[in-house]
């Protein structure tokens, strides 16, 4: 029976106990490839909690609030600011 991946938090942990060395040299891991992966696990799921609403028949308060959420998500998720 195979294991299943370890979610993008859980790499980001093991990689930080396991005396990985993030010096920043070319021979050694590079921190960021984890730490993206994990933001970008973070915001796929608060969009999933997004619920869709039909144009035109939403409160402007409402719009308003499902676009914010949209931008929070986008702050955390790096495949967003590339």
């Amino acid at each position: 029976m195979t294991q299943p991946e370890p979610t993008a938090r859980q790499a980001l942990i093991n990689a930080m106990t396991s005396r990985t060395c993030f010096c920043g040299a070319d021979s050694c891991q590079n921190a960021e490839q984890y730490v993206d992966a994990f933001a970008h696990q973070l915001a796929e799921q608060q969009r999933k909690h997004w619920i869709p609403r039909p144009p035109g028949e939403t409160a402007d308060y409402l719009r308003g609030l499902d676009d914010g959420l949209d931008k929070a998500a986008d702050l955390i998720d790096p495949e967003k600011q590339r």
